[in-house]
Order: structure tokens, then sequence, then C-alpha cells
């Protein structure tokens, strides 16, 4: 990148909390949010979901607003009160990760059916900011989160911008919920990564926004030192059995921040708890000689938040190199992939000076992020 991007402010609600904090001190003591639900055709299942009564973003809620617009509305108010910018300025852009957006808004007549069209729940969103700048929406299946960054990325580097607010959402509506089971990929027990047992993923619902400028911060802050996609091209929605997509889009981020595998510190990986998805990220580390680096998914704790899940991970990736912590990975017992990953078990201080953020999803993409401490 041309100049060097920093995280100036961040922010995640979820079902565990409703900051940056409150999520990180719940997944460092070991809680998980993921719970067990009925669904009249589906039958049992288990998932991350806010509990009524507990939508801390129900305060901008209304007639105006459906659920994940609040959400994400919310996610970004927090962010802005860490700083103060003129967030209706022609120097901020809105970029916005999702895979569904309003999809829950099928079968219901409260607003208009033009809000489910991902552009208009965007717009919407930028509108009550005041921004005037035309948004930005990434909605590439499980890496939207990491190329929504990587877009706000490209943008700073054109200097239009001064600063870029990337923010996420999704929610567990009855179309993403027998989509995923219709693959049968929904565990029929909380989600347990890189587990020998585990039998799939359980969906979480959430919202991380990152505030992203080149302008470097007083404070200590962490810095987005490359950030490279590619596509294995294997299959409509299985990945590559060898981990080669996944493997060069690390090789490339590495390569384009100066690192090799052993200056890595920490990887919070995608880690979705399906058997393939699994065993090829553990293949892929393996290829980029990362297995000597301690491995988290929080995906145990969370869910797997979809388009949400790349920002709500680095955030949480950031905090654990702010606070020289490692997370637990959830849910994980026993070697369950062929190669012998350094899945962390327990939360612990370590010196993490370089982190690396990897997802994969549907169509075959894959993304890898390397953060590094700025000061």
């Amino acid at each position: 990148m041309k100049d060097p991007i920093y995280i100036i402010a961040d922010n995640i609600i979820s079902p565990l909390g409703n900051t940056t904090q409150e999520n990180f001190l719940h997944i460092s003591d070991g809680k998980s949010s993921i719970q067990e639900y009925q669904h009249p055709q589906i039958g049992k299942y288990f998932a991350s979901c806010f509990a009524s009564d507990q939508y801390h973003f129900t305060d901008y809620s209304s007639k105006a607003f459906t659920p994940i617009e609040a959400l994400i509305i919310d996610s970004i108010q927090q962010l802005l009160s860490q700083i103060s910018i003129q967030v209706g300025s022609r120097e901020v852009l809105f970029v916005f990760s999702t895979t569904k957006g309003n999809i829950n808004l099928l079968g219901h007549d409260t607003f208009d059916k033009s809000r489910m069209r991902l552009s208009v729940m965007a717009k919407t969103i930028t509108e009550y900011f005041n921004n005037p700048n035309e948004p930005v929406v990434v909605s590439n299946a499980c890496i939207s989160g990491l190329q929504a960054i990587q877009y706000a990325c490209f943008a700073l580097s054109q200097e239009k911008y001064k600063y870029v607010i990337v923010s996420g959402a999704d929610m567990v509506s009855d179309f993403v919920l027998a989509g995923f089971n219709s693959f049968q990929a929904l565990s029929p027990f909380p989600c347990t990564p890189f587990d020998k047992n585990r039998a799939g993923l359980s969906l979480g619902e959430g919202a991380g926004s990152l505030l992203l400028s080149t302008e470097l911060p007083l404070a200590e802050c962490i810095e987005i030192a490359s950030i490279a996609s590619s596509n294995d091209a294997n299959h409509l929605s299985g990945p590559s059995r060898t981990g080669e997509g996944l493997s060069n889009a690390i090789h490339n981020a590495l390569h384009l921040s100066g690192n090799k595998g052993e200056d890595i510190d920490l990887i919070s990986s995608h880690g979705t708890a399906t058997i393939y998805n699994d065993e090829m990220e553990s293949l892929a580390f393996q290829t980029a000689g990362l297995l000597s680096a301690p491995v988290h998914s929080i995906k145990g704790n969370l869910g797997h938040t979809l388009g949400a899940a790349g920002l709500i991970e680095t955030v949480l990736l950031a905090a654990c190199m702010r606070n020289n912590q490692l997370l637990p990975s959830y849910g994980y017992k026993e070697q369950g992939t062929s190669v012998n990953l350094n899945i962390i078990k327990e939360s612990k201080k370590a010196t993490i000076r370089k982190a690396l953020k990897t997802a994969s999803g549907f169509g075959g993409g894959n993304t890898a992020v390397v953060l590094k401490k700025a000061i």
C-alpha cells in the first residue's frame, strides 16, 4: 500500500456485548452466546442471536429503519464516539459488508421491498449520517468483511478520502437458515472449530465497524500492513481440498508486508467448524509456513456472522494485539485436522507484534490481512 493505513477506532455489537471491550472480555473468559433454538420446519438448531429485550440498538429502531440498519447505525455511532470527525464531509467514505442485508423483509409488508436491495440499505444508513458520498457495498459471501477492508485500503491509497468507515452486519433469517440447512452445514450442537468431533457451523448475528485512515493517531494503534485476495475456482460452495487458494492469498499478503510465516505471532482463522473448511485452512497454514503460530477461531463464541465475520474478527484480533493476549478457541478439545495446528486452548498473555486474519467463502474466494503494531 502507498501509505500506512491505521485502525483509528472500532466497535463490535453481538449477543455477547455492545462494545469491542465487552466482547473481548467475555470471549477471554470463555463465554459463548450460542444457544439452542427451534424452527417450525427445520427443527432444532444452534445459533448466536440477539434476545428481543437485549437490542441495545433499538434506540435507532423505528418505522424508518429495519433491525439490521439500526444495528449498523448503532455500531457506527459508537465508533464515532471514540473520535471527533465530520462524518458528513466528502472526505469520509462509507463501505458496507453484508451477505443478505434486509433479506428478512421477505414475506413482510413493514417496509418497501426495494429495501432488500443492498444499495438502498446502504444509502438509507449514509443519509442518516448526512454523508454526501455514494456508499460502497461489498457482498462476496463470507469474505465480504475482509474485502470491504481491502476496498477501504484501496480508496485511502487514492488520496481522495481522509477517513473510511467500514461497517458490516448480518442477522439470522429464515432465508439464511434454510440455505445452510439445505447444505447440511448446520451443526447439531454448538460449533467446535478444528475439533475432531466438529459437525458443522452455528450461525450468528452481529455487527463490526472500523474507522480507517492514513493519519497516524497519537495513541498506540494497529496498522493494516497488507491485504490480498485470491479465488481457487474450485466449487460453487466447497473449498479447495488442498488449500491452494487460501495459501496463495496468505503468501501474497505476507510478501506485500515484507514478512514470512515465522514473523506471525497470532492467526485469527476463518474456522467455521465445517469438516472441509477447517481441513483446508490447516493445509493452507502448513503451506504458508505458519504451523508454529497460535491459532484461534471465535465462531464457537459468536457463531458465523457471515458478512460481518471478517470485520468482527479483525477488530478482536486488533484487541488481542493491543492487550498482548491470546483468546481461546472455544469448543476445541482434540485435534481434528490432518495437520496439527497450534490451537489456543486458554486465554493467556503473549507478545503480539504481527498477526494474520484469514477468511474463505462460497465461490472459492479467499482473503488474508496482516496487521502490525504501528507504535
